[in-house]
């Protein structure tokens, strides 16, 4: 069987991601699935919730910050030592940094100038908050390397192959971007597709993607959940 020209398209690059998820979204709205179309969607335009978030977009930064020691000594854009100030269950909850963004936008900050300059800005009446007369926090931030960036298209581009060849197995000539009447032909291969592609997308668990269950239960999390660019 000849391969699909969307598939061909994922493997090359040479088309966007984008392109080929919007192409790929006309294809599985026949299979009517709302977890499905939540992935695609989410992937196109962004995550509105931490809650969405598929595990390949939830990570550990570094916390990096000004600060000053005593009152004197000033240290700027360094590791913050946290552990004098806090205990470890709230440094890492600080330190999850959650990429909501579209998988075009990703895309175009690893193309940019600014790929390591990624970060999540922690709110500054926080750092006063935990201030010490020892150590006075200034700023900080959550860093994350251009390779946590790249691991999300990474991640998205190996689902992509993986739907399209569970597509393929399926149905006929995917690059109609039709396939509702072979889909009502046969119920079964509905329910064997989007079991397929749920357990691609999801990793066989939609229930629990990442960790959002300490992430959303923690005042932390709430504070950052915003992500700026620095």
């Amino acid at each position: 069987m000849a391969r699909s020209q969307i598939l061909k398209d994922v493997v090359s690059g040479k088309e966007s991601i984008e392109n080929i998820l919007l192409r790929l979204k006309v294809i599985l709205s026949d299979l009517d699935n709302e977890l499905i179309m939540k992935w695609v969607d989410g992937e196109l335009q962004g995550y509105k919730s931490e809650d969405d978030l598929p595990k390949y977009r939830i990570f550990r930064g570094s916390i990096i910050g000004t600060y000053l020691v005593n009152y004197q000594a000033k240290y700027t854009n360094a590791p913050v030592p946290l552990e004098v100030l806090l205990p470890q269950e709230k440094i890492d909850n600080i330190s999850i940094v959650t990429v909501n963004d579209s998988i075009a936008t990703v895309q175009n900050m690893l193309d940019g100038e600014n790929r390591e300059r990624f970060a999540k800005v922690i709110p500054t009446a926080f750092c006063h908050a935990i201030s010490t007369s020892q150590l006075q926090i200034v700023g900080m931030n959550v860093h994350l390397s251009s390779n946590h960036l790249d691991g999300i298209v990474s991640s998205v581009k190996h689902k992509l192959i993986e739907i399209v060849m569970q597509l393929e197995k399926q149905f006929d000539n995917l690059d109609e971007l039709d396939i509702k009447s072979q889909v009502e032909e046969d119920s079964s291969k509905r329910d064997q597709i989007v079991y397929d592609i749920e357990n691609i997308i999801y990793e066989g668990s939609p229930i629990s993607i990442g960790d959002k269950n300490k992430i959303n239960k923690s005042k932390l999390g709430h504070i950052f959940g915003r992500k700026d660019q620095v």
